[in-house]
């Protein structure tokens, strides 16, 4: 299943470290056009990691800190 998808959105959500780990030690996902992340929890380094290693097709931008005491998600009205 993971081969076939073309595009991959978790963002708005609460994606930490462990979880970026877990994105680039799974499936490969050099095939995707599109990996959005943003929204996340993600330390600087792991930001970094994800966007040498899925060049040109990850969003990590709005990045709420690795520190932060409570992790919520955000969502969008429609």
């Amino acid at each position: 299943m993971v081969a076939r998808l073309e595009t991959l959105d978790l963002s708005l959500g609460t994606l930490s470290d462990t979880g970026a780990e877990a994105l680039l030690t799974g499936q490969p996902l050099t095939h995707l056009h599109e990996l959005d992340l943003h929204h996340h929890f993600l330390s600087p380094a792991a930001q970094t990691r994800l966007t040498s290693e899925l060049p040109g097709i990850v969003d990590v931008s709005d990045g709420q800190g690795d520190d932060a005491p409570h992790r919520y998600t955000a969502g969008n009205r429609l």
